[in-house]
């Protein structure tokens, strides 16, 4: 059977995001319920990896500080190596996709790449965004925002995205794979200009 393609990335997540609005009727301004409580300075920040396949979500790894090659190669041997032990996958079972950022070209990173038998996704230089996690991290934003839970501060911010990722379903991811064909089409129609999607 051909190989499942592995998608990557990594984001942003703040607990907190400039103006919100809500409906309300007259007179219900101040009602608890139609407020949203604020933590002075802040409550907090975390920058995830995360990857999906067709199985579903992949491990979701909190990065601490800056990423580097280094910190890269970390996160593959831990969270893109564990998740394809989580599907009891071997190697060659699934091809990762990566950029062309400078962590995922940097000798170090290939030669580990190379070192551990992964086969990689070949991403020319100046390629359209075709990657499928794109559309994962507004659905996983949104029901973050939608919890019931205030987010006070980093840890419990950490704690909601983990929640929240694992609960992502299957069928939803397997949709955005099934989508790829019409992604790749768009694209060819556009002469590579923008899309729909």
């Amino acid at each position: 059977p051909p190989r499942s393609t592995l998608f990557p990335y990594t984001t942003l997540f703040r607990s907190s995001d400039g103006l919100q609005y809500c409906w309300r009727k007259r007179g219900e301004a101040l009602d608890p319920c139609y407020t949203k409580k604020q933590v002075k300075h802040g409550g907090g920040k975390v920058m995830v990896w995360g990857c999906v396949t067709s199985h579903g979500v992949g491990q979701l790894y909190q990065i601490d500080g800056n990423m580097d090659s280094k910190k890269y190669i970390s996160i593959l041997e831990e969270a893109y190596l564990g998740t394809l032990e989580n599907l009891h996958a071997k190697r060659h079972d699934f091809t990762l996709q990566a950029d062309k950022d400078p962590k995922h070209t940097s000798k170090a990173a290939q030669a580990w790449l190379k070192g551990n038998g992964i086969p990689t996704l070949d991403w020319p230089a100046n390629s359209p965004d075709m990657n499928i996690i794109e559309n994962l991290w507004p659905y996983l934003d949104n029901h973050i925002r939608a919890h019931s839970r205030n987010l006070s501060n980093f840890t419990e911010l950490w704690d909601v995205l983990q929640e929240e990722w694992y609960k992502i379903p299957p069928e939803y991811v397997k949709d955005l794979y099934e989508s790829l064909p019409r992604w790749v089409e768009g694209v060819y129609s556009a002469k590579g200009s923008n899309t729909s999607y």
